[in-house]
C-alpha cells in the first residue's frame, strides 16, 4: 500500500494545496494524516475540512489539537494564557463548525497497523520531541512494529536501527532537496518524520510530505513551494501574529 502522509498543516491552507497539487503527479492509494490541521495559521476550517475530504485512513490526534479541544472543553492546557498558541487557539475555536470539531474528536493518539504504526511524537511520551538520535534511540524499546511514522518536529528525518550482524548500527538521514528516497535496510526498525506541511523548521521555507510505501517500507519526501507572501497577507488581515508569517521566511 503507498500512502499520503501529511503532518502539521496547522491551518496553513496555502501549503497544504500546493502539497496536494503536487501529489497528483505521484502515486498513492491511501492518506495517513499525522495531527496537528490546526494552530498557527488562518485557515482551520478550510484545512481541517480538505483533510476530512481525503477520508484518511489513519488520522493521528496533534498536540494542537488536543489543546483546541481541552480549551473547548474547559479542561487544563499546559499553555500560558498570553502565549501565541493560545491566542491562535481561540481564535480558532470561534471558526470551527461541529463538524471539524467532531472530526478532530475522532482521531486516535496512537495507531497500530499490521505493518507500521504512527503517532504525533513519540512512543514513551505522546509530546515528547524526537529530534535527536539519543531521544530515538531511547523510543525504540517503544516499538511494536519495525516502523513508526511521526511528526511534531517539523523537519523531516530518519532515524533507524540497522542490524549489521555484529549489533546495531545507527544512522540519521536529513532531508535537504526538493526530493529523497529512503528505503529500509532488512530487519532495521525506522522512525520516520516527513516534516511539515504547514510550517517547515528546517531551514527551508518548501512545504514537506512523502509517500510511504509499506510494502516494501521505502519512503520519498518531496518539498513543495508555496506563496508564503499570500499567507503573510492573510496573517496581517486577520489579526493573527505576524511573527508567525516572519518564520516562514526562513524556515523556521
Amino acid at each position: 500500500m503507498r500512502y499520503l502522509i501529511l503532518s502539521d498543516i496547522h491551518a496553513n491552507a496555502l501549503a497544504l494545496e500546493a502539497v496536494l497539487e503536487h501529489a497528483e503527479s505521484q502515486e498513492w492509494e491511501r492518506v495517513i494524516s499525522l495531527g496537528d490541521l490546526v494552530g498557527y495559521y488562518t485557515e482551520p476550517e478550510q484545512v481541517v475540512q480538505r483533510v476530512k475530504s481525503l477520508q484518511p485512513e489513519i488520522h493521528i490526534l496533534g498536540n494542537h489539537d488536543i489543546y483546541l479541544l481541552d480549551m473547548l472543553d474547559g479542561n487544563p492546557v499546559p499553555l500560558r494564557e498570553e502565549s501565541i498558541v493560545t491566542e491562535v487557539l481561540e481564535k480558532h475555536l470561534n471558526e470551527l463548525t461541529p463538524e471539524s470539531i467532531e472530526f478532530l474528536r475522532n482521531a486516535s493518539v496512537h495507531h497500530v497497523a499490521d505493518d507500521f504504526e504512527a503517532i504525533h511524537g513519540a512512543l514513551r511520551n505522546p509530546w515528547e520531541y524526537v529530534t535527536t538520535l539519543q531521544v530515538a534511540q531511547q523510543n525504540f524499546d517503544y516499538l511494536q512494529k519495525r516502523v513508526c511514522l511521526l511528526g511534531h518536529t517539523h523537519v523531516p528525518k530518519i532515524f533507524a536501527a540497522i542490524n549489521s550482524g555484529k549489533g546495531e548500527m545507527w544512522r540519521t538521514v536529513s532531508f535537504r532537496s526538493e526530493s529523497g528516497f529512503y528505503r529500509s535496510p532488512p530487519k532495521a526498525k525506522i522512525f520516520f518524520n516527513p516534516g511539515s506541511v504547514g510550517q517547515p523548521r528546517d531551514g527551508l521555507s518548501l512545504a514537506s510530505y512523502a509517500i510511504f510505501d509499506s510494502s516494501t517500507l521505502s519512503f520519498q519526501l518531496y518539498r513543495v513551494a508555496f506563496d508564503v507572501a499570500e499567507l503573510h497577507r492573510s496573517v496581517k488581515a486577520k489579526s493573527y501574529p505576524e511573527v508567525l508569517a516572519l518564520r516562514l521566511m526562513v524556515g523556521k
